[in-house]
């Protein structure tokens, strides 16, 4: 008797138990998962000793708050995104009033005309730095030029070095753009974080694939990068 009626149960949970689909496995647990789970629990439990009410229902429970969070998760998500859209419309929308304004951007980069000295900035928070040195390469990667730091330059802060277009020989170098690497280190030889910036004036927005661009001179860098407009 037992049989039979173990048998006529999991006959009944075959027919009402979704049909398997194959699936990627993956380290999240699903709800469908959760409820694949409980259904295997069901079929292999003793039809003569079944699980008590207040288990099946604190099972129950577990699986509503699991589909909450998730449904939760998801609105969450999708407000995230609406935002970062809206963020971006207004972004195209005011970018053209930034013509002609100065700006300080984060870049490792700087745009030489072949005429005025370029302003190297950089900031450091660590006081831990005794020297540092300022690399200045073509954009073959051929280095041009290396400015030698003072203690009194690597101190915490910010700072502000003129580069006047000239390599290591004193010549002039041509007009372009260059990639910058500034290096400060402690008695030890330990770097130490430097944060790089060039200073501007916005000539130009463009809008790419990569998102919206601002452009100073020939030097173009992502919106996100303005640190300071004045």
């Amino acid at each position: 008797m037992p049989g039979m009626v173990r048998s006529i149960t999991e006959q009944l949970f075959d027919e009402l138990a979704p049909q398997q689909q194959t699936k990627t496995p993956t380290k999240q647990l699903g709800k469908e998962d959760f409820l694949k789970l409980l259904t295997l629990q069901l079929r292999s439990q003793n039809p003569l000793k079944p699980a008590s009410n207040q288990e099946m229902a604190a099972q129950l429970a577990q699986f509503s708050a699991l589909e909450q969070m998730q449904n939760i998760n998801t609105t969450l998500e999708q407000l995230l995104q609406s935002n970062a859209s809206l963020a971006l419309q207004i972004a195209q929308y005011s970018a053209p009033a930034l013509i002609g304004k100065t700006a300080r951007v984060s870049s490792s980069q700087v745009s030489y005309d072949g005429i005025q000295a370029v302003s190297l900035g950089y900031h450091l928070t660590d006081t831990s730095a005794v020297e540092g040195t300022i690399e200045i390469r073509s954009a073959s990667g051929v280095l041009v030029r290396r400015i030698q730091l003072a203690s009194s330059e690597v101190a915490s802060g910010t700072h502000t070095i003129e580069w006047d277009g000239r390599d290591d020989r004193g010549q002039p170098v041509p007009p372009g753009t260059y990639s910058v690497s500034i290096r400060a280190r402690t008695n030890n030889g330990a770097d130490v974080a430097v944060t790089s910036f060039v200073r501007g004036t916005i000539t130009g927005v463009r809008y790419s694939s990569n998102g919206l661009m601002v452009l100073l001179g020939a030097l173009e860098v992502p919106i996100s990068n303005i640190i300071e407009i004045s």
